[in-house]
């Protein structure tokens, strides 16, 4: 009785059905080999799914998902040219569906059928800034910025201010994935935009602080990022998404690892994975891992260490991922390097260099010259290690960011070790010329570990 209580309270209040194909639902049904009862389970009636079959009533938009889910067919499969003026709403709710159930994959796919259809303006540009939010959890930034871009000129037109900051916002998130030092004046636009806004929409500052926050990482600003960050934690009322949240821990792990917090980042950091592992979100979860890996680098649990990066190497396998699997490539550098494996250091350095050189990506590109350099300078090799810290500090003036004081850190490490305290001390400026908030006693730390 209590399963009839259920169904008749959520039916009550009759909603307008959606036009489907005629013979859809059965001509779906029997290609999964699924019965009436199979596809209706618990929560639709058999007879609900009788009528709809032979056209003697109209399935909601819920019910009609549900039948798509539990037969394995897209939503197109049973619209077809049929819904007339309810083709939009359905197609952007089922994107929408497949984004918060991270099923990016799924997006894309829709998205893509769906553009091919030529939808009109306003909808076409909806659908590509939902798409644009999948390529980049897919670690596909080029694709996903331009398709924010394309959405973004579309609502600027119209006016539509709101939509202009959900756009900027992502085209934020893409660049700093492209470390292009254009992702934090890119994340301020966005945020300005909505706080033009009357009301000003909460959820969507919520996400913008967030953006803002990864791009004052990027940057090298961390306590920016540290204030920023605790911003969006405040707002958490308004941060239903699980997934943003386990980014925003992320981030202000990274944030605290680099203004030496270490037990701070390693709590965040452990918050973040659990939520992903959670969600089952793969490659924010090897990132988890190999930012959570590197810390246990630097307190010396390499054991734990290797076990962390070694699972966040075969995500980004399993996915097929190349954008940003140099980062873990690096760490497990670090992590041979701290067991006093200079071969496999080495190879790994240069594995992630080969793979960031062809990707483009310039800041590690300029990490891995640096370890290659600091690993020459162990093995003696003097002159390969200038040519290593040239090779760095030249990357790293294009990337911008943090890397170039790292490189200049390092390399001032490894001159002192020579005794050219001249050269060494030139450089030490230069670190802190690279980044002025940098303290004496971090840049005295970060020394100590290269």
């Amino acid at each position: 009785m209590q399963q009839t209580k259920a169904t008749s309270s959520r039916r009550r209040g009759r909603r307008r059905g959606v036009e489907i194909r005629p013979g859809s639902v059965k001509q779906a049904r029997l290609q999964a080999g699924m019965s009436l009862g199979q596809v209706a389970r618990d929560d639709i009636s058999r007879t609900a799914i009788y009528f709809v079959e032979t056209g003697k009533a109209k399935p909601s938009m819920e019910t009609l998902q549900l039948i798509a889910e539990r037969t394995g067919k897209p939503m197109d499969f049973f619209l077809g040219d049929a819904a007339g003026g309810f083709m939009p709403a359905i197609r952007l709710a089922e994107l929408e569906r497949l984004l918060a159930t991270g099923d990016n994959a799924g997006v894309v796919a829709v998205a893509d059928h769906a553009l091919s259809q030529n939808p009109e303006a306003d909808t076409a540009a909806r659908i590509k800034l939902l798409a644009s939010m999948a390529h980049l959890r897919l670690a596909q930034p080029v694709v996903g910025r331009r398709l924010a871009a394309d959405a973004r000129v579309h609502f600027e037109q119209a006016g539509n201010l709101e939509m202009v900051a959900q756009c900027l916002g992502t085209e934020a998130q893409g660049a700093a994935l492209m470390h292009d030092p254009a992702a934090l004046s890119i994340a301020e636009g966005a945020l300005t935009t909505c706080r033009s806004l009357k009301p000003m929409p909460k959820a969507i500052e919520a996400r913008l602080l967030r953006v803002l926050g990864h791009s004052l990482v990027h940057t090298g600003r961390w306590d920016e990022a540290i204030t920023v960050y605790e911003q969006a934690i405040d707002a958490t009322d308004v941060i239903q998404d699980l997934h943003q949240m386990s980014l925003v821990y992320a981030g202000l792990s990274l944030a605290y690892q680099e203004t030496g917090q270490i037990s701070e980042a390693v709590r965040y950091s452990q918050k973040a994975l659990t939520i992903q592992e959670m969600l089952r979100d793969r490659l924010s979860q090897a990132r988890s891992l190999n930012n959570l890996g590197w810390l246990l680098v630097r307190i010396g649990e390499l054991e734990s260490a290797r076990r962390h990066l070694t699972q966040a190497r075969a995500i980004f396998e399993e996915q097929g991922v190349e954008t940003r699997k140099g980062d873990i490539l690096l760490s497990l550098s670090e992590l041979e390097l701290a067991e006093g494996n200079l071969a496999a250091a080495s190879s790994l350095a240069r594995e992630a260099l080969e793979l960031s050189t062809r990707l483009g990506e310039t800041a590690i590109v300029a990490e891995s010259h640096t370890i290659l350099g600091r690993l020459a300078a162990r093995q003696g090799r003097q002159s390969d290690a200038d040519a290593e810290f040239a090779a760095a500090i030249a990357s790293a003036e294009v990337a911008g960011g943090p890397r170039l004081m790292e490189a200049h850190e390092a390399y001032a490490a490894v001159l002192e070790s020579r005794g050219d305290l001249v050269a060494a001390n030139q450089h030490l400026k230069q670190a802190i010329s690279a980044y002025h908030p940098a303290t004496p006693a971090m840049l005295e730390s970060r020394i100590a570990i290269a």
